[in-house]
């Protein structure tokens, strides 16, 4: 495993990336920025949802059970309209499929074109929030869920849709989603060399691009080890998409350590109930295509031991974009040799740079 540094310089901000050169792809983990957040979706990231067996088996079946004879509503349906096109195949008796980014509505509409259910299906350009429809859906899928939970919109989302356009009693999928955390140190993850994978270089780029500056950019693991994770676990996000919960947030949660080693930090994942019985979907025990997230707490990893407790403090603020969330971890680790504090504010498009040391490591050198 080699680190090199790669520079990138925008808005007034030079950074130096480091760059892992030798990518682990599934076989040891891998550093990303989180991009579920970005209208960055591109082939290969269609590609890695579109081919995520339990997630597209979970969803599916939870649609199946509802959709027929139904008006169903698909927010971010994608370039391959797959719950669109699955709810028109099981009986819908109209579907409504918004997607905001133009190169994949594109895409979906030359699908739509060839698709036999194209008779039943509006493809609308836009957002959910600028969306109008003729009568109020009794079905809405939203597949809106990021690395945490709420990352992508989702709450704000089915908080428009169920003022304006959902049914009083209509169906969300996915049903709820759980944001879990666990002490872990993101160093002893990468006993080789910590750096951004080679693969996620041009996602990072762009997400800068987009931001208009390099940032303390929201980072995720794909493929961790679960033994990994040091402490006890506790859910810092309990979603409801019943238009009920608030968009900002507060939890407090005590996680305790259950065997010895460093921790700098927390990971998170989430666990996800499509609805109607199925399964719950683990992003850290089961192999699909979200990844958990990392937030940063201690600049220097403090060694604990088994029993020493980490209280947490996770709040969720909606971002000066009204839709995507930020959020601000306090945390205290309570050990035999003292207590030590640590925090974490992790922001949907910065501006912080250089807040912690491993983002003054992985972006400044």
């Amino acid at each position: 495993m080699t680190i090199d540094r790669v520079a990138y310089a925008r808005g007034g901000r030079e950074v130096s990336i480091a760059v892992d050169t030798d990518p682990g792809r599934g076989i040891r983990p891998d550093l990303w920025p989180s991009v579920g957040e970005y209208p960055l979706y591109d082939p290969f990231l269609y590609y890695s949802m579109t081919h995520d067996v339990l997630r597209n088996d979970a969803f599916r079946a939870a649609l199946r059970r509802v959709a027929g004879g139904r008006t169903v509503l698909d927010i971010g349906t994608g370039q391959d309209l797959n719950w669109a096109l699955e709810a028109a195949r099981h009986g819908a008796r109209a579907v409504h499929a918004v997607e905001a980014i133009e190169r994949s509505h594109a895409k979906a509409a030359e699908r739509l074109a060839r698709a036999p259910q194209r008779d039943r299906v509006e493809l609308v350009h836009g957002t959910s929030f600028d969306l109008t429809l003729p009568e109020r859906a009794e079905v809405c899928v939203a597949e809106l869920i990021g690395s945490i939970a709420s990352a992508e919109g989702m709450l704000a989302a089915v908080s428009d849709a169920r003022a304006r356009l959902l049914a009083p009693d209509a169906v969300v999928i996915p049903a709820a989603c759980r944001t879990i955390a666990g002490a872990v140190s993101l160093r002893d993850m990468f006993p080789d060399g910590l750096g951004f994978s080679r693969d996620a270089l041009p996602y990072l780029r762009k997400v800068f691009d987009l931001c208009g500056r390099p940032f303390d950019v929201r980072l995720t693991v794909s493929s961790p080890d679960p033994a990994s994770v040091l402490s006890s676990t506790a859910a810092v996000e309990t979603l409801r998409f019943d238009g009920s919960q608030p968009l900002d947030e507060k939890t407090d949660q005590r996680l305790t350590a259950e065997r010895d080693g460093a921790v700098d930090g927390l990971l998170l994942w989430i666990v996800l109930d499509a609805g109607d019985g199925t399964r719950p979907i683990d992003s850290l025990h089961d192999r699909t295509s979200w990844t958990p997230a990392y937030l940063p707490l201690f600049d220097t990893p403090v060694e604990t031991r088994a029993g020493d407790v980490l209280d947490v403090t996770f709040e969720r603020r909606t971002s000066d974009d009204g839709v995507h969330p930020d959020y601000l971890v306090n945390a205290s680790l309570t050990t035999s040799t003292g207590t030590f504090e640590g925090s974490s504010v992790s922001t949907h498009h910065g501006p912080d740079l250089g807040t912690n040391a491993i983002y003054r490591y992985l972006l400044i050198g």
